[in-house]
């Protein structure tokens, strides 16, 4: 009983299928855990444990008579609170919208609990999920179990510290900035960003509540885990397109694995680059990841995409600032066109590109447009070379809590140097701007004590690739990163 947070959450829904354990004690487990380990870390803001326990009772009745909901018949979860839930808060950190109590479920908490999932309790993120560290004015701030001086990351920040100090056994987050792949590799995860619009988003927070719900460009729904395996499970619950005409038209049928074993595996190695250098020790052990591979009957090429690095990084950060910067009021608007009139054409520090993307006019996004087509064209031939792509997913490890409300202010520290915190977005960019899949692998512990992963990038609409081979590296022992005192 005391391991039950140990297993992978694949294996303990077969569990509570075949009988070996009730849904109740498993959910029984989890609340215990997360009464005893949320004062300290923060991750879990509401709860609706009473209800759980009714809805586990059901799911046990239901086994005993034959009948299995789904893969996730009976199993206890936790996700994000930019989700709406049912009789659950979805205040998305808004201090105006505190107690706000959703009426409906979003797409992915209807699909998760049709597959039988029980949905207990609500995991912290940022103000609009708008952050790679997780604090708001409502919930506080959420700490990293392996260290609670240190941000979890966000906005899937919640979420991946409550995996990580075992309150749940499975997480769905969401990604327009890394907000899955940065928690995940800050707290020692498996994380997975689906290729773009393969999850639907509606029922996700943002936009505000009482505004019209539209999709956005770049944000993804996706599973965050202890165990690789899992990834997939929750993603296979979840993907296909929206309720209504387009699902009554359409199927989407993720096309298998390139390949279920390293034999034939070709992978691409980018450990590091100019415009964005990593720890040394990242670069260090994704090589060594590679060569892992390598060893079990992969072969490995050092190549990058054939684009310039800055410009699609820009190109990236102009379409992300639109995105996030749509429902700003008009009088704000107003005065970064003014910011942006009055600087210099060739000024690309971030305060004006933010500018510049939250003022496009129609015709700069389709300029935009035809770059990242571009892009793409270069995606596809890097794709026919390689399977798959390894890289970081930040150039450091979490950074301790800093809250200050000029993220241009903020620095992180790389090899012992400041840079700018918005280096924290080149790498997941590098699989955002066109859409891509890419999967998180915890690789291990950075000589300051605090974990760090890699980004394994694949094709795009080929999102079992990149899992597969995170399932590859955990068998030659890639772990989840467990935190001490959990």
């Amino acid at each position: 009983m005391m391991t039950l947070h140990k297993l992978p959450a694949h294996e303990l829904a077969e569990k509570i299928a075949n009988g070996a354990v009730s849904s109740k004690e498993t959910t029984e487990h989890f609340i215990d855990r997360i009464d005893r380990h949320n004062p300290a870390v923060n991750a879990i803001i509401d709860t609706c444990f009473d209800a759980a326990l009714k809805e586990a009772e059901a799911a046990d009745a239901a086994r005993a008579k034959g009948d299995i909901k789904g893969p996730l018949h009976g199993l206890p979860m936790t996700i994000k609170d930019l989700f709406e839930v049912e009789g659950l808060t979805c205040d998305a950190g808004f201090p105006e919208f505190k107690g706000h109590v959703s009426t409906q479920d979003s797409v992915v908490a209807a699909r998760l609990k049709a597959a039988g999932a029980i949905i207990i309790g609500k995991s912290n993120a940022p103000l609009a999920g708008g952050d790679i560290q997780t604090y708001n004015a409502v919930h506080g701030t959420t700490n990293n179990p392996h260290n609670l001086a240190h941000t979890p990351g966000g906005s899937s920040g919640g979420s991946s510290a409550a995996l990580s100090s075992g309150m749940t056994p499975l997480e769905y987050g969401s990604d327009i900035g890394g907000s899955i792949r940065a928690p995940a590799h800050f707290t020692g995860l498996f994380g997975h960003k689906p290729t773009f619009n393969i999850v639907p988003m509606r029922g996700h927070v943002p936009p505000p509540h009482g505004l019209r719900w539209e999709p956005s460009e770049l944000t993804v729904a996706g599973p965050l885990a202890r165990h690789a395996g899992d990834l997939e499970l929750a993603l296979d619950v979840t993907l296909g397109p929206d309720d209504g005409p387009i699902r009554q038209a359409l199927k989407l049928n993720l096309q298998g694995p390139r390949h279920a074993t390293p034999q034939g595996l070709r992978v691409g190695l980018w450990p590091t680059d100019p415009a964005c250098e990593v720890e040394t020790a990242f670069s260090a052990a994704i090589e060594q990841a590679a060569k892992a591979l390598e060893a079990e009957g992969a072969a490995l090429s050092t190549l990058k995409p054939d684009f310039d690095m800055p410009t699609h990084f820009e190109t990236y950060m102009l379409r992300l600032s639109s995105v996030i910067g749509s429902d700003l009021p008009p009088e704000v608007i107003d005065n970064l066109k003014q910011v942006v009139a009055d600087a210099a054409p060739d000024d690309t520090s971030m305060r004006i590109v933010q500018a510049r993307g939250i003022t496009l006019s129609h015709g700069d996004w389709l300029r935009l447009s035809l770059r990242k087509a571009k892009y793409e064209m270069a995606w596809r031939a890097v794709f026919e070379r390689v399977d798959v792509l390894l890289c970081p997913v930040t150039p450091s490890t979490a950074m301790a809590h800093d809250h200050d409300p000029d993220f241009h202010a903020r620095r992180i520290s790389v090899n012992g140097s400041e840079r700018s915190y918005f280096d924290n977005f080149f790498w997941a960019g590098i699989a955002t701007l066109c859409g891509l899949p890419s999967t998180v692998v915890p690789l291990g512990k950075h000589a300051n004590g605090l974990p760090f992963g890699m980004q394994i990038i694949g094709p795009a609409y080929e999102d079992k690739t990149p899992l597969a081979v995170a399932k590859m590296l955990e068998n030659i022992g890639y772990h989840w990163i467990e935190p001490e005192g959990y």
